[in-house]
């Protein structure tokens, strides 16, 4: 019995020691998105200045942000140092419109996601337009979302909003078809609390499992075709929106409470707040949403 336990013994510290060595070397594959999450953004740019957005003030704070990490997060980005560089605009018609990116290392022109976040001004009937596009990391496939929130759907129309813009969005769900991810997937899973939120239109979608380049490029160029059709869609529609300044304190406490609820709820914002923390109120807050809202720690 003693003999069995000394094998035992020895058996879970090889174990431990190929476990600590096997954590120290690891570092997580590097995907190519090719040139995808970079035209995007130039995309989304080109959009803004068309519009005559102009940069906000919280840009200049955050332009060449970076955060230290720790372990385990260290190890979940690959690098000890990571560069999140923001850059946000405002228009007549636009409070905030958001464009955020993952870097690693800072500077590297290695991104692993590209974030675009959208709200119009509260007195205009129109939606947010929100997009996460995230290559694979450990433990989880890359996805992409795209949806148009809209939280006063009794006085927010997304057909009225689009009106001869909306075949453009249908077009873009058609290019995606073959990408949707479906319940057995896991579609809408984590996010059930925005389900009052989310248009028919919505766009989730799962990267293939595959390491074919030539199947993972078709997925990330069709992801950049459906953008093609969906933001000139939306900046159109935005662009035609007339404002109505009686709907606009309704639509900022029907906001406040979406804001309240990825608060609470997000998986994205729990994860942020453990790796920004002092600074993710701000990042957040300010930089993707505008709005004046006390949330608690």
């Amino acid at each position: 019995m003693k003999k069995l336990l000394k094998i035992i013994g020895v058996v879970l510290v090889l174990v431990i020691i190929a476990a600590v060595v096997f954590i120290a070397r690891y570092k997580p594959k590097k995907y190519t998105d090719f040139g995808v999450f970079t035209s995007l953004r130039g995309q989304i740019i080109q959009h803004l200045d068309d519009c005559h957005a102009t940069q906000r003030p919280i840009t200049r704070e955050f332009s060449d942000f970076t955060l230290s990490l720790a372990f385990p997060f260290s190890k979940v980005f690959g690098n000890s140092v990571v560069g999140i560089p923001l850059q946000s605009y405002e228009s007549d018609k636009i409070a905030v419109a958001t464009i955020s990116q993952f870097e690693v290392p800072p500077k590297s022109g290695y991104y692993r996601d590209v974030t675009l976040n959208i709200r119009p001004r509260y007195e205009l009937k129109a939606p947010v337009l929100h997009m996460d596009f995230m290559k694979p990391s450990p433990g989880v496939p890359g996805l992409c979302s795209i949806d148009f929130f809209t939280v006063d759907k009794e006085n927010i129309s997304l057909e009225t909003f689009f009106g001869k813009e909306l075949g453009k969005i249908q077009e873009a769900l058609s290019l995606v078809e073959t990408y949707q991810r479906t319940v057995e997937e896991g579609r809408g899973k984590i996010t059930r609390y925005l389900d009052s939120y989310k248009s028919p239109y919505r766009i989730e979608l799962k990267e293939p499992a595959t390491d074919d380049e030539n199947v993972r490029r078709q997925y990330y160029q069709t992801v950049e075709k459906a953008m093609g059709l969906v933001l000139p869609a939306y900046f159109a529609a935005l662009g035609n929106a007339e404002p109505d300044p009686g709907f606009a304190e309704r639509h900022r406490e029907k906001m406040q409470g979406m804001v309240q609820a990825l608060w609470d709820n997000d998986v994205a914002v729990s994860l942020g707040r453990k790796i920004f923390k002092e600074h993710f109120k701000k990042y957040w807050l300010d930089g993707f949403w505008n709005v004046q809202i006390a949330l608690q720690d």
